[in-house]
C-alpha cells in the first residue's frame, strides 16, 4: 500500500515537475480591476492581461499578475522584481518608466445610458451644460486629457471605472469619457441595457509600463520584438454618410460655411455644423470627436498631429490689432504692459515672436471680442480679418496689420482618404468662394 502511495506522490510531483519546465523564468506585473481588460474576477484574469499572458507563454515566460487600485499598481512596480503595470496608455508613463510597443488598442468614447432622450448633436452644448464623469487617477491620452481640462467645470471626478457606471446609472452624472467594453461589461453583470456611445475619441494604445532599469532591458527588447509586428492591421476605411465640423463664429464665415457645404454636396456627403469657440474647436478635432473644421489659419494647424490641413488654401487671413479710435495704435501697444489686448490663444501663439508684454485678456468667442471693443470694455483686440474686412473695421476702430496668414479647411487624419476629393472639390468651386466673399461684403 505504502509503495503505491509512494509510487503516484512521485507521478503527482513528476508532473508538477514537468508543468513548472515548461516555463524558463516568470515575469511579475502589478494590475487594476477594468474587467475586461483586466481584473482579478475573471477567469482569465482579463483579456488584456490574457493575450499578454498567451504571447510570453510562446516563449516558455509565465506571467504573475497582482491586482492593485491603480495608483497603488504603478508605485508598487517601481520594486525590484517587477516588469512593471499593465495595462496603460502611453500618457500613463511615470518617470522611470518607458512604455513597451502597443499590446492592444482601447476604445474611448463619450457615454451615456440607452435612457438618456437628449439629442447631443451640439458637443459644445453637452460639454457645457452637463456633468460628465470621468476616472480621477487616470492620465488620460493628451489629445482627452486637453478636453477635459478645457471643460473643467462641467466634470466630476470618480475613482474607478465602477463606481463611474454607477453615478452613470444613478444620473448623478450625465455622461462619462471612457472606454466602451469597460461599461458594457457592468451593465451585463448587473443585467442593465449597454450604455451607448455618443462619440468616439481616437483608438488609444494599451501598453506596459515598464521599469527602465538594466534588469528589464533584455525583456523591453523582447517585447517589442514579440508586439511591434502584432499590431492590429488597419481597417479598410468606410466612406462616411454624414460630417460634423465646427466654425468659429465670426463676421464672414458665411461664405466659408456655404462653399464647404457644397463641396462635400459634391462627394454626396451630408455635413452637420455647429458653431465652437476657437480653442475647443481644435480640441475636439485633434481628439476625433469631431470630422472636420470649415476654416482655420494653416501655420497654426500644423502643431496638431491628428489634424489635416486640405490644400489648395481658401484665402488669406489678416491677423490684425484693433484699437478704440480715441487712443495711438501702433506695434507698440504690444509691448507696454499697462495695455489690456483681449485674443485668443490661438492668435497669441501665431504672434509669439512678437514677445508680448501687455496684459492679455484670453477670449475664444470670438464675436463676443468685437462687442467688448465696441463697448469701451476692453480697449485693444488681437482679430482674425479678411482683406474685406478691414475697411469695414477702419469705420469703428484703428487697424494694424500684424501678420498674413493662408486660411484652409481642415479634417481629422481618419479621413484622409477623403483629402484628394475635398481638394479636387474645393478647386472647383473657389472662384464661388472669391464671389460670395464680395457679396457678403457689400451686405
Amino acid at each position: 500500500m505504502l509503495s503505491r502511495f509512494y509510487y503516484f506522490m512521485v507521478l503527482v510531483f513528476s508532473s508538477l515537475a514537468a508543468a513548472d519546465s515548461t516555463y524558463q523564468e516568470t515575469w511579475e506585473i502589478t494590475s487594476l480591476e477594468a474587467p475586461p481588460y483586466a481584473s482579478s474576477k475573471m477567469e482569465n484574469g482579463g483579456d488584456a492581461i490574457a493575450l499578454l499572458r498567451d504571447t510570453l507563454a510562446k516563449k516558455s515566460i509565465n506571467l504573475e499578475v497582482e491586482y492593485l487600485p491603480w495608483q497603488n499598481a504603478i508605485k508598487k512596480a517601481q520594486l525590484t522584481g517587477y516588469l512593471g503595470y499593465y495595462p496603460a496608455w502611453p500618457s500613463e508613463m511615470m518617470p522611470g518608466f518607458v512604455a513597451s510597443a502597443t499590446i492592444l488598442n482601447s476604445q474611448l468614447a463619450v457615454i451615456t445610458t440607452q435612457s438618456n432622450p437628449q439629442d447631443f448633436e451640439n458637443l459644445e452644448q453637452l460639454f457645457n451644460e452637463h456633468k460628465v464623469g470621468v476616472v480621477e487617477p487616470y492620465i488620460y491620452p493628451g489629445v482627452v486629457e486637453k478636453v477635459i481640462q478645457s471643460y473643467a467645470d462641467s466634470i466630476v471626478q470618480t475613482a474607478n471605472d465602477e463606481e463611474l457606471f454607477h453615478l452613470l446609472q444613478t444620473k448623478q452624472i450625465n455622461f462619462a469619457i471612457t472606454a466602451p467594453k469597460v461599461l458594457n461589461y457592468f451593465a451585463e453583470q448587473q443585467n442593465l441595457s449597454e450604455p451607448k456611445i455618443v462619440t468616439q475619441f481616437t483608438d488609444s494604445p494599451l501598453v506596459i509600463g515598464i521599469r527602465n532599469d538594466a534588469e528589464n532591458k533584455a525583456k523591453i527588447a523582447l517585447l517589442n520584438d514579440l508586439f511591434t509586428d502584432a499590431k492590429p492591421s488597419a481597417t479598410n476605411y468606410s466612406r462616411p454618410k454624414k460630417l460634423l465640423l465646427t466654425y468659429i463664429d465670426i463676421p464672414r464665415v458665411a461664405p466659408f460655411k456655404a462653399l464647404m457645404s457644397d463641396v462635400y454636396n459634391d462627394l454626396n456627403i451630408k455635413v452637420q455644423m455647429q458653431a465652437t469657440p476657437s480653442r475647443r474647436g481644435v480640441l475636439l478635432l485633434n481628439a476625433g470627436i469631431v470630422d472636420g473644421d470649415i476654416v482655420r489659419s494653416q501655420s497654426n494647424m500644423r502643431k496638431f498631429e491628428n489634424i489635416t490641413v486640405v490644400e489648395p488654401s481658401l484665402g488669406v487671413i489678416n491677423l490684425v490689432l484693433l484699437c478704440r479710435k480715441a487712443l495711438p495704435c501702433d506695434r507698440d501697444n504690444l509691448y507696454n504692459p499697462n495695455n489690456r489686448i483681449m485674443s485668443s490663444i490661438g492668435d497669441i501663439e501665431i504672434l509669439n515672436e512678437f514677445d508680448i508684454k501687455a496684459e492679455i485678456i484670453h477670449n475664444e468667442d470670438l464675436s463676443h471680442t468685437l462687442t467688448m471693443l465696441k463697448k469701451g470694455r476692453v480697449d485693444y483686440a488681437l482679430y482674425p480679418a479678411l482683406n474685406n474686412d478691414i475697411t469695414t473695421f477702419k469705420k469703428d476702430f484703428s487697424v494694424i496689420v500684424l501678420r498674413q496668414m493662408a486660411i484652409n479647411t481642415v479634417i481629422h487624419k481618419k479621413h484622409a482618404p477623403l483629402v484628394d476629393e475635398i481638394s479636387k472639390a474645393i478647386t472647383a468651386r473657389l472662384p464661388e468662394l472669391t464671389q460670395r466673399i464680395n457679396n457678403d461684403s457689400k451686405d
